[in-house]
């Protein structure tokens, strides 16, 4: 659905040079809001209407590492979920050069509504973009 080549950095990394679980959830929310605003929803506009996204759920699974300096790509996926309009799924596939799969990411995002401080549905003009 989405398609974004990255590289490795030195924040991205520990002591032994692999990208952190942590470097991987955030590419995976910096893709999803890259997403957001190519369908026409900024940080700016998502706070306008106040609502936004919220990271319930993270899970990863490990094929094959990637490296400091690696040159990597992500495909970011809407999957189905039992309750379309409240909640996002995602699953990310990382990639190295090679093309070989090296990392899935499976992510659950909840629209979260700032001025009622609850998990609201996804707005009405934006449904289009997430229904599968």
């Amino acid at each position: 659905m989405f398609r974004k080549i990255y590289k490795v950095k030195g924040e991205d990394v520990n002591d032994y040079m692999v990208m952190q679980n942590t470097a991987y959830h955030k590419y995976t929310s910096s893709v999803f809001e890259t997403f957001l605003f190519e369908i026409g929803y900024s940080k700016q506009k998502l706070s306008t209407l106040n609502i936004g996204v919220q990271i319930c759920k993270e899970e990863l699974v490990h094929h094959k590492r990637l490296m400091f300096m690696q040159n990597f790509f992500l495909y970011l996926e809407l999957q189905n979920s039992d309750n379309n309009e409240r909640e996002i799924h995602i699953r990310s596939r990382f990639f190295n050069v090679h093309n070989e799969l090296c990392t899935i990411s499976f992510t659950k995002f909840y629209w979260f509504d700032y001025y009622s401080q609850q998990i609201t549905t996804t707005p009405k003009k934006m449904i289009k973009h997430f229904l599968i």
